[in-house]
């Protein structure tokens, strides 16, 4: 017999040598190039849990069955998936190969696959996937531990006792109490974020109730502040931003509404709203409030707030994250190409959340920006083998996670599978909800979580060093589901209220302090340590809710850093030195890092030297200057909540009777921007500029009421962004007067992003129009422009309407470089250097008594709680 092959010249004889020459020859190469990189023993692959590599690879074949039928092409998995018969199953899934390499696979099979290769399939490890999930500790429901012998008398809760058990079973005690004003100032930072007032600490530590504790407690839990502290800590776990992340092609980054799930988040916690309802409303909020009647639809922005990807995968991707991380502690986001490596979660699990959220939507117009409804078609989603969207398997119907539902539970059937989904979350018999939870609080306020990694209790998980203690909270708080009275109980705990003092055994035996056997020294967040900046200046507004501030601009924001705008594409270098949660994705804890930047901000920065201004300021106004005893008291009182010690009022003295040395001036870039509006002449010519007179906070406009009811119309620029007014004659005009004779080099980009015929842009330098464009539903680069101008002169940056003002939303970012004749250069930015009023610009050194009040509030004892 002749075995011919289309396309492969000579006719092969059909003897079983030249079977195996014409595999070495030609089928051995192709399956070395196009598969053995997923399927083969030395890569460690084995997608499908399918070998390639060897003959009984092949005939045992993965989790489709046998990859070839010998004698058979046509009953072959393999020759199916390389002809691309199959939507669900293409290989390799790179492209298709040509006809003649099909036709040498679909030849082999036919005559019979002779395969010399003598490897056998290696025999699995044991999976994860294979472990019984009960055999883990955070699998298995808390239940309540057995009180705990021979409480002592000065424990104030069962959790006291445990502490201090374990630590005297290791050969050490706990330590004793904080002092009184310690533990003021601890409450007041972990509850509110905010220092205490002398006032109040005095207040504390000269009451003589035996309740002042407890009542200081519930009065910080019932404020305000208290919600807005939690808040934040919540939008850590939401990963929570005010933009989309990516620029898509000059499209708005601004995420409409973005403000309505933070201020939700405040409200609910509050409320004391239960956690059970939290996580209904952020997962189903279509299901427990579809007309947005109580607001809590807006809770959806737990979902719907992260980053937006060009690959819409990446986004449901971010969701399971966030939704398996932050609730459940977690990482069902590693099973998405493979079986978990280390935790019991198969593929099948991520694709069964997958099919969840593929079968949700969020609509064009709804009660909310930020809902998500059901698709009017909803449906399980195959497995993508490898994660690669043309490499379907087997279909992964919508339910729970494996390792956490009963053998006899049913797929989700309602719609999408949302509410059944935070049903399952929710309920009594889940292990892992109440004990991450209960662990996230302990970390904010003890300083360290229980379970060192509060986003992963997998199988690595080490239980913590005093098991009951989480396992007690978390059974308590599983039948309220009350934040606030889980908070309190353990603040109310002697392990709470210890002092943060180590003896050499402690360190010696607990390095970690994993026996609770001292406090934990804690640093301010970024939040709280801005926060308590504007409170000492006096400058802090504690109005609630609204959009998002500005808070990076040389004049400070007066709003609580809660409400600063968060940019997840520029997020600003100020949120990063100062160890600000990654927006782009769920954040387990805060890390604390020293680098020199926070020092250098600290010293450096307009904000602070406009604070320590209105510092030194409001102490004038109410101490005689003169009397240099009773103004440094002042400072201290005013900034560090104490008197000074014999020592600090020496030092003190001495510095301020000290004279303040010279200091050379350099030029601020911030100084010489002004915004406005202005009237146009040929040419597009700046005949009138008219200053824009009021800054919300975060943008110049030319009154306190917008639109503004004027030809100005929606006139207004913030640091990147703005709008044209009405009249096509009229433009808004960023101009920056030359500080001297230079040659001017300006670089930047433009974008128009809505409809409409598009906005007019000019670049004058010295009076000369050196740049012209309309440009409309687009982005591009503009620059270089080049040209000179004179000292006093200008350069503006001009932009008016077409024909219509409509849809005239555009962005603007330039940077300006000047050269002067005398080689002087200044070079400023746009965005970085745009800025409210200066009336706190530095262009006068901080005198001594402003400038003690900033090295007071740079000090370790400002920044550190304890």
């Amino acid at each position: 017999m002749v075995l011919t092959v289309s396309g492969l010249g000579a006719p092969i004889a059909a003897s079983a040598d030249d079977g195996i020459d014409f595999f070495e020859s030609k089928v051995r190469p192709l399956l070395v190039q196009h598969c053995y990189e997923c399927h083969s023993v030395d890569t460690g692959e084995s997608s499908g849990d399918l070998l390639v590599d060897s003959a009984a690879g092949m005939q045992t074949g993965g989790m489709h069955g046998p990859a070839i039928v010998p004698g058979d092409s046509a009953a072959s998995l393999m020759i199916k998936a390389i002809r691309y018969d199959d939507a669900d199953m293409q290989m390799p899934p790179a492209g298709k190969l040509d006809q003649e390499s099909i036709d040498v696979l679909s030849h082999w099979i036919t005559i019979g696959a002779p395969d010399p290769r003598e490897g056998t399939v290696i025999a699995k490890a044991t999976s994860p996937i294979d472990r019984d999930p009960k055999t883990h500790w955070t699998f298995v429901t808390p239940k309540q531990p057995n009180a705990p012998d021979h409480p002592g008398r000065s424990d104030r809760d069962a959790i006291d006792t445990w502490a201090r058990t374990a630590a005297q079973s290791n050969g050490i005690e706990t330590s004793p109490p904080a002092d009184d004003a310690t533990l003021v100032r601890r409450l007041y930072f972990d509850l509110t974020g905010l220092p205490p007032t002398a006032e109040q600490i005095r207040n504390y530590t000269e009451s003589l109730r035996p309740d002042r504790y407890a009542r200081l407690v519930d009065s910080l839990l019932a404020s305000p502040e208290f919600a807005e502290r939690f808040a934040r800590h919540w939008l850590d776990v939401a990963r929570y931003a005010d933009t989309v992340g990516y620029d898509f092609g000059g499209k708005e980054r601004r995420i409409k509404g973005s403000e309505r799930y933070r201020d939700w988040v405040i409200k609910a916690f509050a409320a004391d709203m239960p956690y059970n309802r939290m996580i209904e409303h952020q997962l189903a909020g279509d299901r427990t409030d579809p007309n947005n009647i109580d607001g809590n639809l807006d809770a959806m922005g737990f979902l719907t707030l992260g980053r937006k990807f060009i690959n819409g995968l990446d986004i449901t991707d971010d969701r399971i994250d966030v939704i398996t991380r932050g609730l459940l502690g977690l990482t069902v986001a590693c099973a998405r190409c493979h079986d978990h490596k280390f935790d019991p979660i198969p593929t099948s699990d991520y694709y069964s959340l997958f099919g969840v959220l593929n079968s949700s939507r969020q609509p064009d117009d709804g009660a909310s920006p930020l809902m998500m409804v059901d698709k009017e078609k909803v449906g399980d989603h195959p497995i993508l083998l490898r994660g690669q969207a043309g490499n379907r398997g087997p279909i992964a119907p919508r339910q729970f996670l494996t390792s956490l539902r009963n053998p006899d539970e049913k797929p989700f059937t309602e719609g999408s599978g949302r509410w059944e989904l935070s049903q399952r979350i929710t309920a009594t018999d889940n292990p892992l909800t109440a004990r991450v939870m209960v662990n996230r609080l302990w970390d904010r306020l003890i300083g360290k979580p229980l379970v060192d990694s509060p986003s992963d209790f997998g199988f690595r998980t080490e239980a913590p060093a005093v098991p009951e203690v989480l396992d007690e909270l978390a059974v308590a708080f599983a039948k309220d589901w009350s934040i606030k009275r889980v908070i309190r109980r353990i603040v109310m705990t002697g392990v709470y209220q210890q002092s943060s003092a180590a003896t050499d055994a402690m360190i010696d035996v607990d390095p970690d302090n994993q026996l609770l056997t001292r406090g934990n020294r804690k640093r301010r967040d970024f939040e709280s340590l801005r926060d308590s900046l504007l409170c000492v200046a006096g400058s802090l507004d504690r109005s609630m809710g609204g959009p998002p501030v500005e808070i990076t601009l040389s004049t400070p924001t007066p709003k609580r850093t809660v409400y600063a705008m968060i940019d997840r594409q520029n997020l600003p270098a100020l949120f990063r030195t100062f160890d600000f949660a990654s927006p782009d994705t769920h954040s387990p804890k805060r890390y604390f890092t020293t680098v020199p930047q926070q020092a250098l901000f600290l010293m450096n920065s307009p904000q602070m030297f406009a604070l320590a201004k209105r510092t030194s300021e409001s102490i004038r106004q109410t101490v005689n200057e003169q009397d240099i005893e009773a103004t440094v008291t002042a400072v201290f009182q005013q900034v560090l909540r104490r008197a000074p010690t014999n020592n600090d009022l020496a030092m003190a003295i001495e510095f301020l009777k000290s004279p303040a040395a010279d200091v050379a001036l350099e030029i601020d870039p911030r100084d010489l921007w002004s915004y406005g509006v202005a009237k146009l002449g040929d040419q597009e010519s700046v005949v009138s500029f008219e200053p824009l007179t009021h800054f919300t906070g975060d943008r110049w406009q030319t009154s306190e009421t917008f639109p503004h009811d004027s030809p100005n119309g929606y006139a207004f620029l913030d640091r990147e962004n703005g709008h044209t007014p009405r009249a096509n004659d009229m433009a808004v005009v960023r101009r920056f007067t030359v500080p001297f004779d230079a040659k001017v080099s300006i670089r930047g980009q433009i974008g128009h992003r809505d409809q409409g015929d598009g906005v007019n842009v000019g670049v004058w330098i010295g009076g000369k129009r050196r740049f012209f464009t309309n440009q409309k539903s687009n982005q591009r680069p503009i620059g270089p422009i080049e040209g000179k101008a004179k000292s006093g002169e200008t350069i503006d940056l001009v932009v008016s309407p077409g024909e219509s003002d409509s849809f005239d939303s555009f962005f603007l970012r330039a940077t300006l470089q000047l050269v002067g004749d005398d080689g002087r250069r200044v070079e400023t930015n746009t965005v970085r250097d745009f800025s409210g009023p200066r009336t706190d610009a530095t262009g006068e050194p901080l005198d001594r008594l402003a400038q003690l009040a900033q090295v007071l509030m740079l000090s370790n004892e400002f920044a550190f709680v304890d």
